[in-house]
């Protein structure tokens, strides 16, 4: 890829932009907890739009390019499916391996039980997935492999969460949260992008694995450390499988 098609693709823009969007919107809820005070409205509404940062990166920098980026649904069904259950199916196996080794959890599940969690996996999928795979993926692609570009989204995908780290209960830093944004967020983009490349990157596709994140959510789970620390392994485990099948993929289009 030519040094001038590099820049035009505007791909560090949008990483700044998304999460500069973001972090801006999301630091009065921030602020709020860090003082122990009940959030003022504007607050809550920043935290609700803090999650359309991606979208709104987008449609600044993806000028005459935006067909590309919302254009891609069809897709077969089963491809939307895998995505719904890619993260549950993670989760599942972390837990058969947690009640393996003597751990006894809680919930198996752990789904959407209030309506901001509803809202959440509404909100989250369709504002992140138009800018990290819609918009970032592909041009991560073509500037670095399938490979390297994926773990480069990655990366800016885990970054981009750092905000939402903050614990609403004691208003410091959430070092379980942390660690989560910032090393199981990228492994996930590693099966995600598989199932987005073998769904000739089908928007419904990335969607649906963003949404599955959300019908299972394991941050909710009870914080036992074996437990999460299983989750990271079967996850890594999913990562490298995938990332070596982009590999390959990545050989057979140079």
């Amino acid at each position: 890829m030519s040094t001038g098609a590099m820049r035009s693709d505007r791909l560090y823009a949008f990483f700044a932009l998304a999460c500069a969007i973001t972090w801006l919107l999301a630091t009065p809820m921030d602020l709020a907890w860090w003082r122990q005070v009940a959030p003022p409205p504007y607050a809550v509404a920043g935290a609700g739009l803090s999650a359309l940062g991606p979208l709104f990166a987008v449609l600044l920098v993806a000028r005459g390019q935006l067909r590309e980026v919302f254009g891609r649904w069809r897709a077969s069904p089963l491809w939307i499916l895998f995505g719904l259950l890619l993260a549950p199916a993670v989760h599942l196996a972390a837990t058969a391996l947690f009640v393996a080794i003597g751990g006894r959890p809680v919930e198996w599940f752990h789904p959407p039980v209030t309506s901001e969690h509803v809202a959440a996996l509404i909100v989250f999928s369709l504002g992140e997935e138009f800018g990290w795979r819609g918009f970032a993926h592909p041009r991560a692609a073509r500037r670095y492999g399938l490979v390297r570009g994926t773990l480069l989204v990655g990366v800016a995908w885990g970054v981009w969460h750092l905000f939402y780290s903050v614990s609403p209960v004691t208003g410091r830093l959430d070092v379980l949260a942390l660690f989560q944004n910032l090393v199981t967020v990228p492994l996930y983009a590693f099966p995600i992008a598989w199932l987005f490349e073998r769904s000739n990157r089908s928007m419904a596709v990335a969607i649906a694995c963003h949404a599955g994140g959300h019908l299972d959510q394991i941050g909710r789970a009870p914080r036992d450390l074996r437990l999460h620390a299983l989750h990271v392994a079967v996850l890594a485990v999913v990562a490298a499988l995938a990332a070596r099948s982009l590999a390959r993929d990545d050989v057979s289009r140079s």
